[in-house]
């Protein structure tokens, strides 16, 4: 309404650009009399307009202006180099040109915005944050932020994983309150739903129904969570899907299967990140119920370092990445105590980015047998050789605190650099593996795979290498993802079915 306009960009020409998460929040006021010659020139900074967060070195993102335009809200962190730093909410009043706390990031909450949208009456800012392994809709007061007397954030929905879109035009009783969201979980792909703003449960209805009856016709497993001790004696959760058609009595029955045709594989798949979590959502590449469906009990741990459980558990695998390993392996041994009908000789691993990183440093770390296969998408091989090729290197440096080359990393046992590459135990790895990469993968090059792969082959450990020559660090192309999923299913189903031919080939002494 002001015209006015605001950007989240990196300092313009910036040469730290690739060692710091530095992004600021830029605002250009009244482009609208502007004249062309006046929003262009050789001087990028005055391009972009003027910077209203020089003091803040870290992660300035999400501008979004009130209704009135009259206010800027926007989400911060603090950290020059942590990308999964505690977010905050910031509100910068145009007129005063003062910029008030509405959240402050670590002490008012526990979790992390990572959305903006404001009411149509700018009174009340909606946002979003992984609460739990949920993408839960929250509200804060505009003006009076998270520090009021009763309690400045309300969570609107907790359950499922909820986006908002913005406010529905609506007369009566819940005129001004009711939000238009898409809602998903790990039952139910994308659906559109209208929401209560004050939380009443009454007012939730679901508007879309695209995928009702290809669900209904549709055989899933039964969504559990697992609970159980990891690494530091605490809490994990995870999710543990029942293979599809198999009944919630027989996953409680307390008999054993004595028949190893009765009992069911398991598919352990540990997220990316690390400071990510495996969601109740309908995720379209690592779909925890494509592998159900395909006859597998599936188990997905929020290890330490997941978000969503808290700022310290989230901090807790930074200079540890080895956790999210001994987490997963905590987890494999708990599920298999407390659900005989799974077979504990047909257990595979699976993961993509630091999830295939798991892979490789489970293969020579986890307990001999206990993956009967792994697959490894885009992961780290070798900690230091994965560093001076990324394009995030403030990402690794903060990981490992510091770069390699300084005096403390260079040939200190304990350091991150040292101690918790995969390509340390290659010596030992024996566990068949997949390695997928994409050759457009700049997080994590190619070579990774490609070592990966060499090292399987010299070793003489059963390995294929699935080469994508036109994706990235993920799959998206819907044809590539289909020989994505195929070739995955047929490797695990390889080393799970029993009498299925393996071509096990004894591992390399030399």
């Amino acid at each position: 309404k002001n015209g006015a306009i605001a950007i989240s960009a990196r300092p313009p020409l910036a040469p730290d650009e690739a060692w710091t998460t530095n992004r600021h929040i830029y605002l250009m006021k009244n482009i609208s009399s502007k004249t062309s010659e006046e929003v262009t020139g050789e001087n990028f900074e005055e391009l972009l307009g003027e910077c209203i967060t020089k003091g803040n070195p870290g992660y300035d993102t999400n501008p979004v202006f009130s209704p009135d335009g009259k206010r800027l809200a926007w989400l911060t962190m603090k950290s020059p180099t942590y990308e999964s730093d505690a977010v905050g909410i910031l509100v910068y009043d145009l007129e005063t040109q003062v910029t008030s706390t509405l959240l402050e990031a670590e002490t008012d909450w526990d979790y992390s915005p990572n959305s903006l949208t404001w009411s149509e009456d700018g009174k009340t800012l909606f946002f979003t944050a992984d609460v739990r392994s949920r993408q839960a809709l929250c509200s804060i007061d505009s003006t009076l932020g998270a520090k009021q007397p009763n309690g400045g954030i309300r969570i609107l929905k907790g359950d499922q994983s909820t986006f908002l879109h913005g406010e529905v035009a609506n007369s009566g009783s819940r005129a001004g309150h009711l939000l238009l969201a898409s809602v998903q979980s790990l039952t139910m792909p994308t659906e559109l739903f209208v929401i209560d703003s004050r939380g009443d449960e009454t007012g939730l209805r679901q508007v879309t129904h695209f995928n009702t009856q290809r669900v209904a016709d549709t055989k899933l497993g039964q969504v559990k969570e697992f609970t159980y001790r990891g690494e530091k004696g605490d809490d994990v959760q995870s999710w543990l899907i029942y293979p599809a058609g198999f009944t919630q009595t027989e996953g409680l029955s307390e008999s054993t299967p004595t028949d190893p045709l009765q009992k069911h594989p398991l598919v352990v798949i540990y997220h990316g990140g690390p400071q990510g979590s495996s969601a109740d959502d309908w995720h379209y590449r690592w779909n925890l119920q494509y592998f159900a469906s395909m006859g597998f009990a599936v188990l997905a741990p929020n290890f330490h370092g997941s978000t969503g459980f808290g700022h310290e558990f989230c901090r807790d695998i930074t200079g540890n990445w080895e956790i999210g390993g001994r987490d997963t392996i905590h987890g494999v041994r708990a599920v298999l105590t407390e659900h005989s009908w799974i077979d504990p000789r047909r257990v595979v691993g699976l993961g993509g980015s630091y999830g295939g990183y798991t892979s490789n440093w489970l293969n020579g770390n986890a307990p001999e047998g206990m993956f009967q296969a792994l697959v490894c998408h885009c992961g780290t091989f070798g900690m230091r050789s994965s560093y001076y090729a990324t394009d995030e290197l403030f990402f690794k440096e903060t990981e490992c605190g510091g770069a390699p080359h300084t005096d403390q990393h260079r040939t200190s046992p304990t350091s991150q650099w040292n101690k918790v590459s995969p390509s340390n135990n290659v010596h030992q790895w024996k566990t068949p593996t997949l390695v997928i990469h994409g050759a457009k993968d700049y997080r994590l090059v190619e070579s990774e795979g490609i070592s990966t792969f060499t090292a399987l082959q010299r070793r003489g450990v059963p390995s294929e290498f699935l080469y994508l020559p036109t994706e990235n660090h993920h799959c998206l192309n819907p044809q590539n993802s289909m020989v994505w999923h195929e070739t995955i299913l047929r490797w695990i189903r390889k080393w799970t079915t029993p009498g299925e031919e393996t071509d096990i080939v004894p591992p390399r002494t030399d």
